[in-house]
């Protein structure tokens, strides 16, 4: 066993000195993306430089010197960090021994970017698109940026900033740009018929079609864990019906400009959507009551869940002056 493991760390260093045999001196300096560098940041940023052998190997960045050449007045160090305050285009110079590299630097600092919020989904529904508006210190639209965004793939699906539902459950989805991101926490739904046999991290969205003066009631999962609960908006009605809970502890609804709830249910509790028969008595409301149960007990059997796990987390903030 000793011996198989000696063999096998040789074999790693005889691979190593080939590999870095392999490689030659530096042949080709390359900024971002075809020699274009956007800087949407404020803080200081490195350029991002690739070094290339003649074989188009990839080599180490480390001795790079940077220079001003011409163009927008922007702080530059020797090592290669960018500071932009204002919306402007420089030329930069890179150098390597004797290469050398001028590249373009395309300045558009984001001070904040505009959007975020909550979305409720539905499995198999149409998607909704991802709006956000980055803004510069004057809150000017900025329209040269790049952009990464990060989300849970398993829930959701995102293609050309249109969001996709994929399976039931909750997910964050932050778009960054420079310094600033914005957020969106989701959540999924799957349509069934009742909310019979809700297991933690359930997510069900129940239809509902009231003439006035009707009410429907659904019998909710005890707590732990807590539960979200919600009216989704039918897509052929303008009016949904209003919620009210019975024999449950909870925070949110109408007071707080949303139509939903987060809260820990009691023994019986339950549900209620109604049309008032003294508001649009002649219309039918429709919606959907939607209803999360908290999966914070797959992390530990019986135990109370914490607020924070059902509620949407908080959402870090860029900086302000």
């Amino acid at each position: 066993m000793i011996l198989y493991l000696l063999m096998r760390h040789l074999g790693w260093v005889v691979v190593l000195f080939a590999l870095a045999a392999c490689e030659g001196p530096p042949a080709r300096l390359v900024a971002g993306l075809s020699d274009t560098v956007i800087v949407n940041n404020v803080l200081p940023m490195r350029m991002p430089m690739h070094v290339f052998d003649p074989a188009g190997h990839v080599l180490p960045d480390t001795g790079i010197r940077f220079q001003w050449t011409s163009g927008a007045p922007i702080r530059l160090s020797s090592r290669g960090l960018v500071t932009c305050t204002h919306a402007g285009d420089a030329t930069l110079r890179a150098s390597l021994g004797a290469l050398v590299t001028p590249f373009l630097v395309r300045c558009r600092p984001v001070r904040d970017v505009f959007g975020g919020r909550m979305l409720n989904l539905l499995v198999g529904d149409s998607s909704q698109m991802l709006s956000f508006a980055p803004v510069d210190s004057a809150g000017r639209p900025v329209t040269l940026f790049t952009a990464g965004i990060s989300y849970d793939s398993a829930i959701v699906t995102i293609e050309g900033w249109r969001i996709h539902a994929r399976a039931p459950g909750s997910a964050s989805i932050d778009v960054y740009i420079g310094d600033s991101w914005a957020h969106w926490w989701v959540q999924v739904y799957e349509r069934a018929p009742s909310l019979d046999g809700m297991q933690p991290g359930d997510h069900r969205a129940v239809p509902v079609h009231l003439a006035g003066g009707e009410m429907l009631s659904l019998q909710l999962p005890p707590s732990p864990p807590p539960v979200s609960v919600t009216i989704l908006p039918d897509r052929d009605t303008l009016r949904v019906p209003r919620l009210a809970m019975l024999r449950a502890n909870c925070n949110g609804g109408f007071t707080t400009g949303q139509r939903g709830y987060w809260c820990f249910a009691l023994h019986d509790a339950s549900v209620v959507a109604y049309h008032p028969k003294e508001e649009h008595p002649k219309e039918a409301w429709s919606g959907m009551i939607a209803v999360a149960r908290d999966n914070c007990l797959g992390r530990e059997a019986r135990a109370r869940c914490p607020a924070e796990v059902s509620a949407p987390p908080p959402v870090p903030r860029p900086r302000t002056p």
